[in-house]
């Protein structure tokens, strides 16, 4: 007896002289195979090729089609599926039966038809190219592989595992009956009774038009129906094209008896009419916009760009959506009702005659043409013969063993036509294999790379990319097998369909305690199996616990006789032991997404609601579970992983803030807008790719000291190509970091996720120190609180929003490399997976986000930032008026140059007064601290004459007292609690100067001063909020010091305080000081420089020069009003400015002078990562210490 045959090719005739056949050109099957990589389902024959007939007995046609059944929980899919294969006599599931995973059913219509006596035709119509009389073609009936998915949320990642592209999706919606809000709940007003009623007693008064009431319960309904709509069906729509562009999708509602009257079923018609409406407007807004995109680039002339490619094939009919509604003068969809068995003979014929070519569905050639009712080429039935043969001993089986197996016919068979074989058997759903198709994609993207139009490379994957590429190899799951996930081949479907739904369980962790005691119980415990212990265990968690162990993972399915019995045979008949099943199955979810691999030696996760921290690996105690007591095992932490498909519903509150309360620091933000819905799971594979990332790169940086290329042998040709652009998007040597990434904490919810990454950088002195960046990612509608740019968003748009916040010092660059880089490009190979969605890339302005509304802040296209950045652009305006560093929103960019000098020298004021520097150096003093029981200076700044009539100088208070919380010293005690510490002030004396000396530039130690005025907050909060203080000149030294000050202490002193009239002999000149200061304004920073000269290096020798360097206003920092800093014995500043101007060490606390010599501020620090990038302490924060003093004086 002949075996029933599966999935074949399309018949059809060769054009003469062409090569080409007709299918090719019409049905774009060319346009798959070339786009998706995938096998060929027609077998090749040229034109002038003689071919020798078979016998009509031989010949065997595909009858079989793969049915996927998706939608919500508790649709009815199962019930539709039972109703169609059982007929009446199907026992419909109880509510808490719910599918786990995915059900799979063999369906043979012919069957229920004659059981329930339907006039339907399965036969298939066939053509043979190769039979003489093609009337001797057998009559073939169709015949269904059914897949009833589950709707559940947890599921939804494990549906890419299974979706297929030449399969008919049936798409189940329950018409909004379980959904209350669709339906009118309020009652009329017309409906009142009473003395107050608004009607009429008399039927001839009554007013139809007056119930305004009920219009308005109607249309808030229609919404709620819409709504409904979008969520439930246009999701499934979006999955099933973002899996399988082109797909065929069969919308049928159930629950029709649900909106039976006796007037009929006009409301579940209605319901109906307005899914197809609403379906089809979606999808004609889609290619819209896609038309709209493609001629703006043609306008632009960049017509053969990456882009526009990428737009005319997601506009070709073969990638389009296949939505299949009923013909004109039938109802739109297909209703059905379970409960009274009504509709299924409709829903029978209509999905028979789709599968049999009959019902063209308003298409011009059948769907299923090329697949369902061809011949299948010898190869593949004898690969298929070999397939059911297997199936009763192995329901897993090692690719090399079944490779023998399949010699063992007598024919030596290439491994890519195996595979292509295999292929087609998982199309019709006889078995699962997932080899060569992940090299595919790949392969798809590396040609799209490889365009010669520099202007269109993907922003996602340009950017810093030398820096990041050394990740992509951590996703190739087998870098030694160029096949791709091919070491394993599942005969039996279910059982890898149950190997999943034994981990993504509703109780995974009640699941997990309860096997491990059985396990410990009855001594079954795998030998080496290591137990979590509580205090650092995530085995505690209430409910949905979305982490498991690699050892945890392999415990259940252990656990299960069906899995294991399956593994244990497959390894032992393997031909390569390299690779066990389990572990192979662990390979695969982390590839699809369904397992994320992480590292729990983070100080803080967030999953799911439940709170981890760092684990610890105990074994347990032999003697049982009672015993109190653990010890630490020097067995290695396990691998954990991370199920985002596990992650509860819970929104974050108060996770994130786009504002920064340090000027030092900023938030630079990225988002993608969809202007057409997102589709579903997209969140949850960008978490799972995000933090595979992070976890690879903890742990690379960990294992090699720094993340270079040499360290990753495993790179394709792809990664080592050298991007387009390459040297103006890195600054850095290619492919390394600039020290060990180390994430610290990690915040996960189903549609955000934050992350804190410590990055480890060397500072001047070379000490180690940790860089600290925070990452921020949410997908949002226009009304959450984290959606910015909410103005420029229409009803309906959703925004993907990707936000770092760090050291805001050389364009960002800590924030880039410390996290932000990897992060984006974990997005962008997200994203390129997706074929047919709309979406925009857009930069979000720093500054926006830091002093307006968050919904206000104005956005750039990503392709106009690149243009600007290609072209040397280092400045860009918002439309706000905002000037940005362009490398905030481009990542390191060397064709930027970093701000320099000369560009404040080739400013110029022309006709506005210019005060010298000479005139006001002598304003200009060296500020020591002197240590009298060491005799020595230990600490030195500068500061300014501010009131030459008392004596009093301005200077940075980090000088003379620990503000920074350093452990050296007390906190805000002045002197930094020496006891017999004192100030000592150097002033540049009232001399002549004389040709060729340095006179007039160099001070002489003169003074001993006083603090007297501080920021009040150092003793009432033990937080400095302004680095400045006041001192006040009390004696003066009999004879000028100079060299290092070693003489100071042993001079006879004169006192000066509370003498106006000695202090005016002095001749002190004190410089004017000014609250104005405008962006882009020409500044002075005066100073003593103590950063080493020539031979000298830094600190080696005391500096009593005066000098000084031209800069710029670049910006102006506030704290927002009413904002507290909780942490204690640090500096928080609440108001600066920034210049851009050089700067060396001995500067802090001189004064910044404007053109006319005034001082806008004095100098605070400056910023590590970018050394011209300096603070001040702004005048308008320091003068109501200066007004202080003087009362005191």
């Amino acid at each position: 007896a002949q075996e029933p045959p599966p999935v074949g090719e399309t018949l059809k005739e060769s054009f003469p002289g062409t090569g080409m056949e007709p299918a090719e050109i019409i049905t774009d099957d060319k346009v798959n195979q070339l786009s998706h990589h995938e096998p060929k389902d027609v077998e090749a024959v040229e034109p002038d090729e003689a071919v020798e007939p078979d016998e009509p007995d031989d010949v065997t046609f595909n009858d079989t089609l793969k049915v996927i059944f998706v939608g919500m929980a508790f649709a009815g899919k199962t019930s539709m599926i039972k109703r169609l294969i059982e007929g009446r006599d199907a026992v419909i599931p109880k509510q808490d039966e719910r599918t786990v995973g995915v059900d799979i059913y063999e369906w043979d219509p012919k069957k229920s038809i004659e059981r329930d006596n339907f006039d339907i035709d399965t036969r298939i119509k066939v053509e043979d190219i190769h039979a003489k009389d093609k009337s001797l073609a057998p009559d073939v009936d169709v015949k269904f592989s059914a897949w009833d998915f589950a709707g559940q949320h947890v599921y939804h990642a494990t549906h890419q595992l299974f979706f297929s592209h030449r399969a008919l999706y049936v798409l189940v919606w329950d018409m909004g009956s379980t959904n209350r809000d669709t339906q009118k709940q309020r009652k009329s007003i017309c409906d009142m009774k009473g003395p107050f009623k608004l009607t009429y007693d008399s039927s001839d008064d009554e007013d139809d038009d007056f119930d305004w009431h009920q219009e308005e319960e109607a249309r808030r309904a229609e919404s709620a129906l819409e709504r409904d709509i979008d969520e439930k069906v246009q999701f499934w729509v979006d999955c099933i094209q973002s899996s399988a562009p082109g797909a065929a999708i069969l919308p049928v509602a159930t629950f029709d008896d649900y909106f039976e009257t006796k007037d009929g079923n006009d409301e579940a018609r209605r319901r109906c009419n307005m899914l197809k409406q609403r379906l089809l407007h979606h999808e004609q807004r889609r290619v819209v916009g896609l038309k709209e995109r493609l001629d703006e680039l043609c306008k632009q002339k960049r017509a053969n760009s990456v882009t526009a490619t990428r737009l005319r094939k997601l506009l070709c009919s073969y990638h389009r959506p296949k939505l299949i509604f009923g013909a004109e003068g039938e109802d739109p969809v297909v209703r059905v009702s379970c409960t009274k068995y009504r509709g299924f003979d409709k829903l029978t014929e209509k999905i028979v005659s789709i599968a049999t070519g009959r019902n063209l569905s308003g298409f011009k050639y059948p769907i299923f043409r090329g697949h369902v009712g061809c011949r299948i080429p010898r190869m593949r039935l004898q690969v298929r013969t070999v397939v059911r043969e297997m199936r009763d001993r192995f329901k897993v089986v090692e690719w090399g063993y079944f490779l023998s197996k399949l010699n063992e016919i007598g024919e030596e068979y290439i491994e890519e036509d195996v595979s292509d074989a295999l292929h087609f058997l998982t199309n019709v759903g006889e078995l699962s294999y997932f080899g060569a198709v992940m090299t595919n994609q790949g392969d798809e993207h590396e040609e799209m790379d490889n365009s010669n139009d520099d202007d269109e490379q993907e922003y996602l994957d340009e950017v810093d990319d030398h820096a990041i590429n050394q990740f992509d190899a951590i996703q190739a799951i087998d870098a030694e097998n160029p096949s791709g996930l091919s070491q394993f081949v599942f005969l039996n479907p279910r059982w890898l369909v149950a190997a999943v739904a034994c981990i993504l369980r509703h109780d995974l962790s009640r699941e997990i305690r309860e096997t491990r005691r059985q396990l410990v119980d009855s001594r079954n415990r795998p030998s080496g199996h290591q137990i979590i212990a509580r205090g650092a265990s995530f085995y505690d968690a209430n409910f949905n616990c979305p982490i498991i162990t690699a050892e945890d993972a392999e415990m259940l399915w252990q656990a299960k006789k069906f899995t294991k019995k399956a593994a244990e045979r497959a390894l032992e008949y393997s031909n390569n032991n390299n690779v066990t099943p389990f572990g192979f199955l662990q390979k695969l979810l982390v590839k699809f997404g369904v397992f994320v691999p992480i590292d729990l030696r983070i100080e803080k996760a967030l999953l799911a609601g439940e709170e981890y921290a760092r684990t610890a690996v105990v074994d347990q105690p032999q003697d049982g579970i009672g015993s109190s007591q653990t010890s630490e095992s020097s067995v290695e932490t396990p691998n954990f992983f991370f199920l985002p498909s596990l992650l509860g519903p819970g929104e974050p509150s108060d996770a994130w803030t786009y504002k920064n309360h340090d000027s030092w620091k900023t938030t630079i933000c990225h988002s993608i807008l969809f202007p057409d819905g997102v589709p579903p799971g997209m969140m949850e594979r960008i978490t799972s790719a995000v933090l595979s990332d992070v976890y690879t790169a903890a742990k690379v940086s960990e294992e090699a000291g720094e993340i270079s290329l040499e360290n990753i042998p495993t790179l394709s040709k792809q990664d080592l190509r050298a991007p387009l652009h390459t040297s103006q998007f890195n600054t850095a040597p290619p492919g390394t970091f600039e020290g060990k990434l180390r994430a610290k904490e990690i915040f996960c919810w189903r549609n955000a996720f934050y992350i804190k990454i410590g990055m480890e950088v060397s500072n001047e002195q070379g000490q180690l120190k940790e860089s600290i960046v925070e990452l921020f990612a949410t997908l949002a509608d226009r009304d959450s609180q984290y959606c910015v740019a909410t103005d420029s968003m229409g009803v309906g748009m959703r925004r993907f929003i990707i936000s770092g916040k760090g050291q805001v010092g050389d364009g960002g660059v800590k924030i880039w490399r410390g996290g932000y880089t990897l992060v984006i490009r974990a997005i962008g190979r997200v994203m390129k997976e997706y074929g047919g969605l709309e979406y925009e890339k857009q930069g979000i302005c720093p500054e926006c986000l830091a002093s307006r509304p968050v919904s206000e802040a104005a956005v750039w296209d990503i392709a106009y930032v690149k243009t600007a950045a290609c072209g040397g652009t280092d400045t860009l305006y918002c439309s706000h008026g905002h000037r940005v560093d362009t490398r905030l929103l481009t990542g390191p960019v060397e064709t930027l140059a970093k701000p320099r000098v000369d560009v404040a020298l080739r400013l110029s004021y022309e006709g506005e007064t210019i005060v010298p520097v000479n005139e006001i150096l002598r304003g200009v003093v060296v500020v020591g601290l002197w240590d009298a029981k060491t005799g020595k200076i230990i600490r030195v700044g500068s500061g300014f004459i501010v009131d030459k009539k008392r004596g009093l100088i301005v200077t940075a208070s980090h000088t003379l007292m620990n503000i920074w919380g350093e452990k050296t010293a007390p906190f805000g005690e002045n002197y930094y609690g020496l006891t017999h510490g004192k100030v000592v002030i150097g002033v540049i004396p009232r001399q002549k100067k004389e040709s060729g000396g340095c006179d007039g530039t160099e001070a002489k130690f003169r003074y001993f001063a006083d603090i007297i005025a501080k920021d009040k907050s150092i003793e009432e909060q033990g937080v400095c909020h302004i680095d400045a203080c006041v001192l006040r000149i009390t004696t003066r030294m009999e004879n000028d010091v100079g060299g290092v000050g070693e003489g100071c202490g042993d001079q006879p002193e004169r006192l000066l305080l509370n003498d106006p009239d000695a202090l005016r002999r002095e001749k002190l000149l004190s410089l004017k000081v000014t609250e104005k200061c405008e962006l882009d304004e020409q500044v002075r920073l005066l100073g003593y420089n103590q950063g080493g000269e020539g031979l000298l290096g830094p600190g080696e020798r005391l500096n009593r020069f005066v000098d000084f360097a031209r800069g710029y206003v670049c910006k102006k920092f506030v704290t927002e009003e009413g904002y507290q800093h909780e942490q204690r014995h640090t500096f928080k500043p609440r108001e600066e400015i920034v210049v851009i101007c050089p700067s060396i060490g001995g500067h802090s606390g001189g004064p910044c002078v404007n053109q006319k010599g005034e001082v806008v501020g004095i100098l605070s620090r400056a910023d590590p990562a970018e050394r011209q990038r300096c603070y001040l302490v702004p005048t308008s924060a320091w003068r109501h210490l200066v007004k202080k003093a003087r009362s005191m004086s």
